[in-house]
């Protein structure tokens, strides 16, 4: 499968799931709760310049951002066009800013240099093709003394999925995940202040099935694999996992925090 090819994926699969979004996403949710909070810390002492956020989703960061940074250009961006379009109609009828700017954009590939003085990537980096690139990147497009703030479903997560596919004897399907160390590599050579941990959310749903579907109604069951599940092979897990758990199926996500600090400038 190319890059291209996956990310549109990425992107319908995101667009689909739009109107079912936010009754879904709790590891975004959460995620992007304590994001606001860390942009809340760093409008404290930020450089002048815009505010950009990488994959908004429907909103849930932005509304945070616009009232964290009332006078400043925010720019709202995913690569869904679906989710831009909600996230427009949200922060219309929500927020009061003078300077909202929407576009469509695979983060990946943002071509800035030391434009933007914060960039919130919220469950977003673990869908790049290339991490490392795309995270100096990122760090590229930021002002001397600009701040990187991101979430992202870390290595560890959804263990008890990969648990079951062993278990039930079939091929691993989950995605593979950045950890802590993959994603602190990508800036061991750059002029940095570099903040990270982890926050464990655990999720319960009534039956595997559920938990699947938790995963397309969020968008967020795009296989990077070549090869998918076939359906013998689903029902194969979904009914030893169910067996395996009669009360009801419980899943953990390992949500990963970055706070990286680009060396030079003065607070705005």
């Amino acid at each position: 499968m190319t890059e291209a090819n996956f990310k549109t994926r990425v992107g319908k699969n995101f667009s689909r799931s739009a109107a079912t979004y936010d009754r879904h996403a709790a590891e975004q949710r959460a995620g992007a709760a304590t994001l606001a909070e860390c942009a809340a810390e760093c409008a404290k002492n930020l450089v002048e310049g815009p505010v950009l956020e990488i994959g908004c989703g429907t909103g849930f960061l932005s509304a945070s951002l616009a009232a964290l940074f009332p006078q400043r250009r925010l720019e709202l961006t995913d690569l869904a066009p679906a989710m831009v379009a909600h996230c427009r109609q949200k922060m219309a009828t929500e927020v009061a800013h003078p300077n909202l700017h929407y576009r469509v954009l695979d983060g990946e590939q943002l071509a800035s240099e030391g434009h933007y003085a914060l960039i919130c990537a919220s469950f977003v980096v673990h869908w790049f093709a290339d991490l490392r690139p795309g995270l100096q990147q990122l760090l590229a497009a930021l002002k001397p003394g600009g701040r990187l703030l991101c979430s992202y479903p870390g290595v560890g997560s959804y263990a008890e999925w990969h648990r079951q596919c062993a278990r039930q004897g079939i091929p691993g399907s989950a995605n593979a995940l950045p950890g802590l160390a993959a994603v602190a590599r990508a800036f061991a050579a750059e002029p940095v202040a570099v903040r990270q941990w982890e926050q464990v959310l655990v999720l319960r749903f009534p039956t595997a099935h559920a938990f699947l579907r938790h995963l397309k109604r969020t968008g967020a069951h795009t296989s990077a694999r070549l090869n998918a599940l076939g359906p013998a092979q689903v029902r194969r897990l979904l009914r030893g996992w169910d067996r395996d758990c009669p009360n009801g199926v419980e899943v953990t996500c390992a949500i990963h925090y970055l706070v990286v600090e680009k060396e030079g400038g003065c607070g705005g």
